[in-house]
């Protein structure tokens, strides 16, 4: 075991250098092991919290389309505004959690649910979120299975921070962005960040690195000096959604 590999990292005959660094002096040690720009680590538990927060977040199967949102209650779910508009739009749509590939590429158990528009139903076109209650299934709530994501965290939400989405970009199965992710504009009923979306991820979790919701994801933004680019993507802060619904959101 070379072990002054592991202090100090291996000396420049120890490797083949394809570029040149001016910083470094030509006779200074060169070490193997580099942060090149922000630290990318995570701790493994960062892995099994994002695995636990996506059981929550389902496929909103629509009669023309798709989008994503999630279960804020037992048996209380949360999507966009523009995705259910109106209680026959829930009416019509189907709530498919696990909807996702295994490990080995196989496709995983999907369990379809049903929206109880009836019962409970609240929307704001400003803030762009729906809530909706879920109909109870063989004397169960989709919560029993899939569990849900408290939107009361008290996270806060800074310039530069992480903001990760599970999402179901395109209909497709579930997937996670969280890289090139940080916020970049808070306002007091939205934030902007960097992290990427598409079509179907309308109504998807926005969290912090902690898997605290920060956001509703809900469009994209365009570019000011160059209408023809998207540089950014745009959700509703969950503190906006929270004062006009507390009296609804457990």
């Amino acid at each position: 075991m070379k072990t002054h590999w592991i202090m100090s990292g291996a000396p420049p005959q120890g490797f083949q250098w394809t570029g040149y660094c001016p910083v470094a002096a030509a006779d200074a040690p060169v070490r193997v092991e580099a942060v090149v720009g922000p630290p990318n680590f995570k701790a493994i538990w960062w892995l099994e919290s994002a695995l636990k927060a996506a059981r929550s977040v389902a496929r909103v199967k629509l009669p023309n389309g798709s989008a994503t949102g999630f279960l804020i209650a037992k048996d209380i779910f949360m999507t966009n505004n523009h995705v259910f508009e109106n209680e026959q739009d829930a009416s019509s749509a189907s709530l498919q959690f696990n909807y996702r590939l295994t490990e080995d590429g196989e496709l995983a158990g999907r369990d379809k649910w049903e929206c109880a528009p009836d019962d409970l139903f609240k929307t704001s076109e400003e803030l762009d979120y729906t809530i909706v209650r879920v109909k109870p299934k063989d004397g169960k709530t989709a919560g029993d299975t899939w569990g849900s994501l408290d939107l009361r965290n008290g996270a806060s939400v800074h310039m530069n921070q992480r903001a990760n989405i599970i999402q179901h970009p395109q209909g497709r199965f579930q997937e996670i962005a969280f890289r090139d992710n940080q916020v970049k504009d808070i306002q007091e009923n939205y934030i902007q960040y960097l992290t990427d979306t598409d079509y179907g991820t309308s109504g998807a979790p926005v969290f912090d690195d902690w898997f605290n919701i920060i956001a509703l994801h809900n469009l994209r933004v365009q570019d000011p000096a160059d209408p023809a680019r998207w540089h950014r993507n745009q959700g509703s802060r969950v503190t906006a959604i929270l004062e006009d619904a507390s009296d609804l959101i457990p």
